[in-house]
């Protein structure tokens, strides 16, 4: 909902501006995840023999190559606040410059599914008890160019609106990951030379992320809306707004990877992201 000042009788031409203050809805998100991570054992600060294992130092360890996961999240709720400069043309067409901010809070964890549909806690079984994923808040600033066709009936002015525009947009991310702490769980370990080594080191470990994601996203909106006129210099308008965004895409570093720095290699020749 806003409030137009200067302008506001619909048979007026010429600059008004208007406020804007109301809610925002955003519909249930998936997210899909990547790493460039190797197998567990693969990590030389897990597996001092990592090298004698078949495939550990293969060298593709692209994001796309290795790992990738989906978790899921309701919808959220939140706030919605802007201001619109524009200017009319006649009584039926006007130009709008439109500056908005929203923001939800999400305040949720969601299981870690692999490709397979699985989670990975019903993968591993007993090994990992804990592979989830959290979203704190998201928000946008959100620039928008919006061309409005109004419906004069006296001092009621139905409309329709369609716009683009941009939104730099951020996104409170973290993960979770945690093994069990009785080395007699870790099945990874199997099989490997050095078993029981493996084992305790693994044993207890967890990774972790927790960042601020940002990107800027493109996209448009349709709005629907009327504007009742107050007087010569002030009207109420109520709207509705259906926007859509390219994809939200960003990434980062662990903070810890199985308790150690985001690297396989005690040297810090492959990092991990």
């Amino acid at each position: 909902m806003g409030l137009l000042v200067s302008g506001a009788t619909v048979a007026a031409t010429g600059l008004y501006v208007r406020v804007e203050l109301g809610g925002n809805a955003t519909p249930g998100m998936l997210l899909s995840t990547g790493d460039n991570d190797g197998p567990s054992r693969c990590d030389g600060f897990v597996n001092p023999q990592y090298a004698s294992v078949p495939g550990c130092t293969d060298p593709d360890r692209t994001v796309d190559a290795v790992d990738q996961w989906t978790s899921s999240f309701d919808g959220a709720y939140g706030l919605f606040a802007g201001a619109v400069v524009g200017y009319r043309f006649s009584p039926r067409l006007r130009l709008e410059f439109e500056y908005f901010y929203r923001e939800v809070v999400f305040d949720e964890s969601s299981a870690i599914i692999a490709p397979s549909g699985v989670s990975y806690v019903d993968i591993f079984g007993a090994e990992l008890p804990k592979a989830e994923e959290r979203l704190g808040s998201a928000a946008a600033h959100n620039a928008f160019i919006n061309l409005i066709v109004d419906f004069p009936l006296g001092r009621v002015a139905p409309y329709v609106g369609v716009g683009a525009g941009s939104a730099d947009a951020r996104l409170e991310y973290g993960s979770h990951w945690a093994r069990a702490i009785d080395p007699a769980l870790i099945e990874t370990a199997a099989g490997l030379p050095n078993e029981e080594e493996v084992r305790r080191n693994l044993a207890g470990t967890v990774s972790l992320a927790q960042s601020t994601l940002r990107d800027r996203l493109f996209g448009y909106q349709i709005l629907l809306g009327v504007v009742v006129v107050l007087n010569d210099s002030l009207a109420l308008d109520a709207n509705v707004r259906s926007a859509r965004f390219s994809e939200f895409k960003d990434g980062g570093s662990y903070l810890r990877l199985r308790s150690h720095e985001s690297n396989l290699r005690l040297d810090g020749s492959e990092p991990v992201v």
